[in-house]
């Protein structure tokens, strides 16, 4: 089965730095179309962020600041905030596309 879980697990970072949260995955197969990004404030449900395929292709439609990069030999995806704000302190999570639901 596809899987994926998070490098880093309590990241601190003061405004204006830039910010790096990785996940590794593997066994990824051809029935998992991208991997994701979500976030999530206190009380609130999960926002998508942006997805990029292995190839590295991205969704163009990410917020500002934020990009992503896929390591296929070290099986890595990274999300990249550039210029941290304190509206960016959040629960990450990464997911492999398919999800369940």
């Amino acid at each position: 089965a596809d899987a994926i879980k998070p490098l880093s697990l309590n990241i601190k970072r003061c405004v204006g730095d830039s910010v790096t949260l990785s996940c590794s995955y593997k066994d990824y197969t051809a029935t998992v179309q991208n991997l994701q990004w979500y976030r999530q404030y206190p009380r609130s449900k999960p926002e998508f962020l942006l997805y990029i395929f292995q190839n590295g292709d991205m969704s163009e439609d990410r917020p500002p600041r934020f990009t992503a990069a896929v390591n296929q030999d070290n099986k890595q995806v990274d999300l990249n905030i550039s210029s941290a704000e304190e509206t960016d302190s959040a629960v990450y999570y990464c997911a492999l596309l398919p999800t369940v639901t």
